[in-house]
C-alpha cells in the first residue's frame, strides 16, 4: 500500500472522470530515462521486443514503482492492481504522417482476445504513456481528446486537434483505457519512443481508494465549480461513475424530475445522431432505476441498432443490481446468442451487486456461443462471489477450444487470487493448471499462463 500523501485528492479524481486523464511528472533519480533510451534504442536493432520490453529493459520497474504513480493508480484502480503483460514501446519515426484517432481494443463486432464486449465506463483498466525523452510538438507526441473516453464514436475526427502530451523526459500521462488518442505526425529529425503499459483493477470499489474530503454536501457540484470542469456537460454521467467509484451505486441521481419520459429516452438513443446525446439519455435512464428497466428490455427484444443496444446495457449497468433479474434470465433463456452474451457483460459491469447471478454465469459457460463463454468467463472474474463454484468452473474452461475465453479465465483467476492473497486453500488446484497452460498450442495463452504464475509467485 502506498503511502496516503501520494493518493489523488478530490480535484484530482474528478478531473480524471471529467477528463480521462492525468499528467504526472515524478522526480526520477537523474539519469534513468536516458539509460531506459539507450537500452531501448539498442534493442531495437533486432527488433521490436513487443510484450518483453519490460524483461529487456528492467529500468522500466522503476518508473512504474515511483510512489507517485502507484499512488496515482491505487486511487484510479483500486488496492492491489496489477501490470497487465501486454505493453509496447511505440516508435514514431521522423516524417511520419501520425495516425487517426481511434480506442485501443477490438470491438465485439471484430474477432478479438481479452477486448471488451463493449466500451466500458468504469475504470477498471488504465493505460501508462510514458516518454524516455524530451518530447516536443514536432516529434509526434501521442495525443488524446480530453473527455471522449466514453465515447463508443466520434463525428468529425478530421478537425479535431486533441491535446498533444509533450514534456521533459520522464512525463507520465495515466489514462482511461477506453480515450481517444492518436500518434501526431512526427516533423522532426529524431525517433519518439513512448512506452504505453496497461494496468488492471482486481477488485470492485469499497470505499473510495483517493483521499476523499467530504466536508462538502454539495461535492461534485462543488468539485466542477473548482476545477475549470464544465459540469453542466455529463453531470448524470459523472457523477454516476463518482458514486460507482465511492461505492455508493444507490445514489447515483444528479436530479430525477417528474418530467423524465422513460420511452422517450429509450427512442432517443435510437433516433439521436449525437453520441453526447445518446450518453445523456442512457444515463438518465440509469437514474430512473427500476421503473426504466421493462421499457430498456422492451426495445432490446424489439428491434434496435446493434450499436444503440450497447447504450441500453450501459443504462442496465447504471441501474444496477435491481436489473440483475431480467439480465440473468436473458442469459438463461433468451435464443439469441448476442443477447445471452450482452446480458453476461452486462451483469459483470455491474459487479458485486450481482453476485445472485453467479450460477448463472457458470452454466453460461458451457454456451454454444463462444463469445456468450468468453464474456461469463470475464464476468465471474469481476464480480469474485462463490469462489468455491467459480474457482473450478474458470479452471474447466481453460480446455475451451477458442483461444480468447481460457485468456480470459486466466485474467479471473489472477484477478481473484490477487484480491484474496490469503485464501490458499481455494487455489491449489489453479497453480497445476497454469503449468499446463504453458505448453498450450496457441502462444498468447502459454504467454498468459506464465504472466499469471509470476503473479501468484508475488502473493
Amino acid at each position: 500500500m502506498v503511502n496516503k500523501k501520494y493518493l489523488l485528492n478530490n480535484q484530482d479524481m474528478s478531473q480524471f472522470i471529467a477528463n480521462g486523464y492525468l499528467l504526472l511528472k515524478p522526480d526520477y533519480p537523474a539519469g534513468l530515462h536516458q539509460t531506459i533510451k539507450k537500452r531501448t534504442e539498442h534493442i531495437f536493432e533486432s527488433g521490436d521486443p513487443g510484450n518483453r520490453i519490460l524483461e529487456q529493459v528492467p529500468e522500466l520497474y522503476e518508473i512504474f514503482d515511483h510512489p507517485v504513480v502507484k499512488g496515482t493508480l491505487q486511487s484510479i484502480i483500486g488496492l492491489n492492481y496489477i501490470m497487465q503483460p501486454h505493453r509496447h514501446c511505440h516508435v514514431n519515426m521522423p516524417d511520419s504522417k501520425g495516425q487517426g484517432w481511434h480506442q485501443d481494443g477490438t470491438p465485439r463486432k471484430f474477432q478479438g482476445w481479452n477486448h471488451p464486449w463493449r466500451r466500458h465506463h468504469r475504470s477498471r483498466m488504465a493505460m501508462a504513456f510514458y516518454y524516455p525523452q524530451d518530447v516536443s510538438t514536432e516529434m509526434g507526441p501521442t495525443a488524446i481528446l480530453p473527455s471522449t473516453q466514453y465515447y463508443d464514436a466520434l463525428s468529425d475526427t478530421e478537425s479535431m486537434l486533441g491535446l498533444p502530451i509533450c514534456g521533459d523526459a520522464g512525463t507520465i500521462a495515466i489514462v482511461h483505457y477506453e480515450i481517444w488518442h492518436r500518434a501526431s505526425a512526427n516533423l522532426s529529425s529524431d525517433k519518439r519512443y513512448m512506452m504505453k503499459f496497461l494496468f488492471h483493477r482486481t477488485e470492485e470499489p469499497k470505499e473510495p481508494s483517493w483521499n476523499l474530503d467530504i466536508g462538502s454536501a454539495d461535492l461534485w457540484n462543488q468539485i466542477g465549480s473548482t476545477n475549470d470542469i464544465d459540469i453542466t456537460r455529463h453531470p448524470i454521467l459523472w457523477k454516476s461513475l463518482w458514486n460507482w467509484y465511492c461505492n455508493q451505486n444507490g445514489d447515483s441521481a444528479v436530479s430525477q424530475p417528474d418530467t423524465l419520459d422513460v420511452h422517450q429516452l429509450v427512442q432517443e438513443l435510437d433516433q439521436k445522431t449525437e453520441v453526447d446525446e445518446r450518453m445523456e439519455a442512457t444515463y438518465k435512464l440509469g437514474t430512473i432505476g427500476e421503473a426504466a428497466i421493462t421499457p430498456i428490455m422492451d426495445q432490446l427484444n424489439n428491434g434496435i441498432s446493434e450499436q444503440n443496444s450497447l447504450n441500453l446495457s450501459a443504462a442496465l449497468s447504471a441501474i444496477g443490481g435491481p436489473a440483475v433479474p431480467v439480465l440473468t434470465d436473458m442469459l438463461r433463456h433468451d435464443s439469441d446468442w448476442w443477447k445471452r452474451a450482452c446480458a453476461a457483460d452486462t451483469l459483470g459491469d455491474i459487479g458485486k451487486d450481482a453476485k445472485d447471478s453467479v450460477q448463472s454465469l457458470i452454466e453460461a459457460l458451457d454456451d454454444e456461443s463462444d463469445w456468450v463463454r468468453r464474456n461469463a468467463t470475464n464476468s465471474l472474474g469481476i464480480i469474485s462471489e462463490s469462489l468455491e463454484d467459480t474457482i473450478p468452473a474458470l479452471i474447466r474452461v481453460m480446455g475451451d477450444a477458442q483461444p480468447f475465453v481460457p485468456i480470459n479465465a486466466i485474467f479471473a483467476l489472477t484477478k481473484i487470487r490477487k484480491s484474496h492473497p490469503n485464501d490458499n486453500s481455494l487455489f491449489k488446484d489453479v497453480e497445476l493448471v497454469l503449468h499446463d497452460g504453458l505448453k498450450h498450442q496457441h502462444e498468447r495463452v502459454s504467454y498468459y499462463s506464465n504472466y499469471a504464475l509470476e503473479q501468484f509467485n508475488q502473493i
